[in-house]
């Protein structure tokens, strides 16, 4: 014989949770078998990336060197272009010439007014 038992929504969310916190624990904890040792949960290890004799990390290119900020620091206080327009002749995010103005990036440039 079956039993119908009804539930609320926050019921249901609750369970929900709690059933997801036990799959956490049993896929995080060993599970021991009844009457056995412990058994290890399964690990699995990262396949080592090829690395060239050598080499030990990888370069970013980089767009802009310092003849390039200097430009853009110096139009940036002419005042006559946004930063979007000045990105986009760099081939650069509006963020990277963002950060040159306040200061995040590129902050040793010095740039006369």
């Amino acid at each position: 014989m079956s039993t119908m038992i009804i539930l609320t929504d926050a019921q249901v969310v609750e369970l929900n949770n709690r059933i997801g916190q036990i799959q956490r624990l049993i896929e995080s904890a060993q599970v021991i078998k009844a009457g056995g040792a412990p058994q290890p949960a399964a690990v699995t290890q990262a396949k080592p990336k090829a690395v060239k004799a050598g080499v030990t990390r990888r370069r970013r290119r980089t767009l802009l060197n310092e003849a390039k900020v200097i430009e853009i620091k110096t139009r940036l206080a002419a005042g006559n272009e946004s930063a979007a327009r000045i990105a986009k002749s760099f081939g650069v995010h509006i963020s990277t010439v963002n950060n040159i103005k306040y200061g995040k990036n590129w902050a040793h440039i010095k740039v006369p007014v």
